[in-house]
Formats: C-alpha cells, structure tokens, sequence
C-alpha cells in the first residue's frame, strides 16, 4: 500500500513555516512528499473586497456542512496578518526552501499562476490566452529560483478551466491534479490522451478542503483517520491514493494531528511517497 501525502503551499507561511517541519518530519519517517507551490501572491484584495460586499444568492448558498477552520485559526495571527496586510510573494521568496525540498527527494509541482485568489475566484472565466499566460509565468518562476521545470499541477481553491488539459499539455506537462472524488484510485481517471489527470481520494467533503483539517474539526482521531485510509486502500483496485491538506496547518495547529496519524499509516505498513503516477519523479 501506497500513500501520497499532497500539500498545497497558497501562503508565505506554508512556504517558510510549514515546508521545513515538513521535511524535518519526513527525513524522520523516511518519507517523501508532494508539494504543489504557488509561485505568486495569495490574496486577490480586489476580489476579496467584491466578495465582502456582494450579498450570495439563494443560489449559490450550499445547505452542506463545510468541516473546516477559518483562515486565521489555520495560519495562526501573525501568519494571517502578514498575507492580509504584506500579502508577499510565496515561491518566489521561499527559494532556498523549495531546492531543499527537490535534494531531498520531494515532488514539486505549479499551483496556479500570479495570484492564488485571482485563480481561484476567475479562472474560470479566462480566455486560453490568459491562462497559458499565467502557467507560463508560474514556470518562468520556477526557473528563476533555480528549479527544474514541473511535470505537475494543480488549481488554486480546484478550479480547473476546460481549456486547461490543453494548455498544460502545451507547456510540457504531464499530469492534472484538480479532481477530488472519494473513493477513487488515482490511475482510474485519464484526461482525453492529453495528460494524466490524477485523483485525490482523501479530502475533507465537502469542499475539497485539507483531510487532517476536517479530521480536526469533525474530532477524528489519528487512529481513526489512519484506519479509513487504511481500509479504502485494501478494498478498493488500486493500493495508492493521494491525500491533501496545507503545510501551514499540518505544520501548526494540526501538527499533533497530522503526524500521529503518518505514524499509525507507516505502522500499518503503508509507503508514503511523493509522486502520484506511479512512477518517480
């Protein structure tokens, strides 16, 4: 059995306070990890602003339960002040970070483009210009931190525009990682012969928030987090799956959390690794 553990680094503190724990714990464990960067800003104030002041329709109110913390409660306060009010620049700034993390053995792929917020508010709406536009300079950063380029990707907040298989087909990609649907193996969902498009069977639902976040807030203990994982492993046709959730809180509030449960998976004889297609980065 096989256990891909996925982390999107969105904030400087994923970066700069999560990704080092992370890896400390990894060498620990003898494990890899995937980290998905945004290379750009978090925040959209622009967006954020429209968001605050729009009052949602009957429409677009969902009646289901969404398990998961507030932003300040997951970054802590001074992490939540500092993308409020500096909003600075995630990958960019965190490449010494990010190299450590390709020596040591660990996936890296692009997570959306310039703004975080911008992608996962509008991207749906953008032309193949602009998205093509916006993974070009997701790569142009990489390059400028000295990383090679990525074979992975995934969209801020899930939002995958339908032209999007295309254009990363075009940038030299090879997988699509913006599908979660409980249950799933990863190698049961290909995307038209354009690239793989990889499944993430472990997330919080509804929502797609991080796992061990909505294990936290429903009183899921690690045991019991293990064992699910565990027990949809052995049933289903393929023993790998990947699970997501953020460095800032597997790193911080959740870190009690998060690292008993990889204890209680590596006790039960599950291999933590960082790549998703079954083949090594």
């Amino acid at each position: 059995m096989r256990l891909t553990v996925r982390f999107d680094v969105d904030t400087w503190s994923c970066a700069h306070r999560g990704m080092p724990f992370l890896m400390d714990f990894a060498q620990r464990l003898e494990a890899k990890f995937c980290f998905m960067v945004n290379m750009g800003r978090a925040v959209s104030r622009g967006l954020h602003l429209r968001k605050l002041v729009r009052s949602p329709s009957p429409a677009n109110v969902s009646e289901e339960r969404v398990d998961k913390l507030g932003s300040m409660q997951r970054m802590g306060v001074s992490g939540y002040l500092r993308t409020a009010l500096l909003n600075p620049e995630v990958g960019l700034t965190a490449g010494a970070i990010l190299q450590r993390a390709g020596r040591e053995g660990h996936v890296l792929g692009l997570h959306g483009g310039r703004n975080h917020g911008e992608w996962q508010w509008g991207a749906q709406n953008w032309s193949g210009e602009r998205l093509r536009d916006e993974v070009l300079w997701g790569l142009r950063a990489f390059e400028r931190v000295g990383l090679e380029h990525p074979r992975r990707f995934s969209s801020p907040g899930w939002n995958s525009p339908s032209g999007l298989p295309a254009v990363l087909a075009q940038c030299g990609f090879e997988e699509l990682h913006d599908r979660h649907e409980p249950g799933i193996p990863i190698d049961t969902v290909a995307s038209g012969g354009i690239l793989r498009e990889i499944n993430t069977a472990f997330a919080g639902e509804p929502g797609g928030v991080g796992y061990f976040e909505s294990c936290l807030v429903r009183g899921v203990d690690a045991a019991s987090a293990a064992e699910r994982i565990v027990s949809k492993l052995r049933s289903g046709p393929a023993a790998h799956a990947v699970v997501y959730d953020h460095p800032v809180f597997c790193a911080g509030i959740g870190r009690d959390l998060f690292c008993s449960t990889l204890l209680a998976l590596r006790e039960r004889g599950v291999g933590l690794i960082g790549y998703a297609s079954g083949k090594p980065a």
